[in-house]
């Protein structure tokens, strides 16, 4: 199974954006451009990178990226996608004055931890289950 962590191999600061490429099979260069980017911009791109560096393991030493492509193809996009989000938040704040950032960050935090808790729950189900037909 693919998992999430922080390249040896592709490192320039932390490893993280080496460690997405590897991920998504994706160049790395991509995420380093998004994260400068998104430095300029209000400096989230810091703040992402310096999250992402704590929270995302660094692979052990010796060990080999797992290189087999993602099950959905869906995994492909989401870099995209979340350039995308970003700049429509960055646009919503430019247009409209009721909208703030400050606002929206810890939404979008309590979400994606929403959905992590909710995944880790559903595998966790899955494993039980797996294991009664087994067993």
């Amino acid at each position: 199974m693919k998992k999430l962590e922080r390249s040896r191999e592709s490192c320039v600061i932390g490893g993280v954006c080496g460690g997405l490429g590897e991920y998504f099979n994706i160049d790395p260069v991509i995420f380093r451009i998004a994260v400068v980017v998104l430095a300029l911009t209000k400096g989230i791109g810091v703040i992402a990178y310096v999250i992402a560096w704590i929270a995302v393991p660094r692979r052990a030493e010796g060990a080999i990226a797992d290189t087999t492509p993602p099950k959905s193809h869906l995994v492909k996009f989401l870099p995209g996608i979340a350039l995308i989000l970003v700049g429509i938040v960055f646009l919503l704040e430019d247009f409209f004055y009721w909208f703030c950032w400050s606002h929206l960050w810890p939404l979008i935090v309590i979400v994606v931890g929403a959905v992590m808790i909710f995944a880790a729950v559903q595998k966790r189900e899955e494993k039980e289950v797996s294991e009664r037909r087994e067993g």
